[in-house]
């Protein structure tokens, strides 16, 4: 009786290897997938004084290159270096670890429509909220990160700089938010 078994038990484990083995053969060969995510906030996000009011941090730095893509519940974020210039908010650091929604996982990858992933070796004024575990700091309102140019921000003669400016002197806690402390 058991001999019975043995052969169509074989047969099946076999069959189930080739499946495997033919899904992974067709997975290795298939396009990566381009997705757009659309994104909403709890508050305006092109209130400058709002977003210095909940942002931690808001800095003028160069972005030195990905450090990691990070899958949090089937969602990439992307981790970046970022070399900080001058801090208008928070405390003075020399460099932070940036956090963005968006990046490439596997073959895939997602961006946020209207927000562009930030590029190595540019200049941005970035409003950064402190995440709770590993020492990176979430970008708040993406879409608003504006390039600057890096000698012009160092001289003071930078426009998006001398607006930050001015959203960090007027910041306020959105008040579509409740403050936590």
């Amino acid at each position: 009786m058991k001999r019975r078994l043995v052969r169509p038990l074989a047969a099946g484990a076999v069959a189930v290897i080739v499946a495997y083995g033919g899904w992974l053969a067709h997975d290795s060969l298939r396009a990566g997938e381009k997705h757009s995510v659309d994104s909403s906030y709890a508050f305006d996000v092109s209130d400058k004084a709002k977003v210095a009011g909940f942002a931690d941090y808001v800095i003028v730095g160069t972005v030195e290159g990905v450090v990691d893509v990070q899958d949090r519940d089937g969602t990439p974020y992307t981790v970046f270096d970022v070399t900080v210039d001058q801090t208008l908010k928070g405390q003075p650091v020399k460099a932070l670890r940036v956090v963005q929604l968006g990046g490439t996982l596997g073959k895939d990858s997602w961006q946020v429509r209207g927000e562009p992933l930030l590029r190595p070796g540019a200049t941005y004024v970035l409003a950064a909220k402190t995440e709770q575990a590993g020492g990176t700091h979430q970008l708040v309102g993406g879409a608003d990160s504006p390039l600057v140019d890096r000698a012009a921000a160092r001289s003071g003669a930078s426009d998006p700089v001398i607006q930050w400016q001015g959203g960090v002197a007027r910041q306020r806690w959105p008040e579509e938010l409740t403050k936590t402390p």
